[in-house]
């Protein structure tokens, strides 16, 4: 009977046991945290899915880059208003396919975030460029059958 479990006498041991130190102090907790965590973080993902992409299309465009701000960028360091044109195409065809944008409308979003104004000191970012086509009513709403 003195080897069996009773409750009232373990209590104690319960009571000192830290689970939580225990686990933040193991080494593999360490390495989760330092070096695998941060690669699942979309940022770090995103950054991977362009570097991928550039080495399978070795020529940088509208056309081939990503739709995260890693590809944003290299559009932008290109300067060049037609690449831009194609980029943000793509970027509002997959926020919403069923908006029909004006040419006109294009062209401003093109020459506002082209990378052109770098030169003067002012340069746009891939999150302005997100929250303009979020919170702008830029499209038409197209009915299809």
């Amino acid at each position: 009977m003195e080897n069996s479990w009773i409750w009232e006498e373990n209590t104690t041991l319960v009571n000192d046991y830290n689970l939580c130190e225990d686990v933040t102090n193991h080494w593999l907790y360490f390495i989760f945290s330092g070096y695998l965590l941060p690669l699942i973080s979309p940022r770090v993902r995103d950054w991977f899915k362009e570097f991928l992409n550039s080495m399978k299309n070795s020529e940088v465009g509208g056309k081939f880059v990503t739709l995260t701000e890693f590809g944003f960028q290299k559009v932008q360091d290109i300067e060049n208003n037609d690449e831009m044109k194609e980029y943000i195409k793509r970027l509002l065809q997959k926020k919403d396919p069923s908006l029909y944008y004006s040419e006109e409308t294009l062209q401003n979003l093109t020459t506002l975030f082209s990378g052109d104004e770098k030169k003067n000191g002012i340069a746009q970012s891939y999150k302005k460029l997100l929250k303009l086509i979020n919170n702008e009513k830029l499209g038409i709403k197209v009915l299809r059958p």
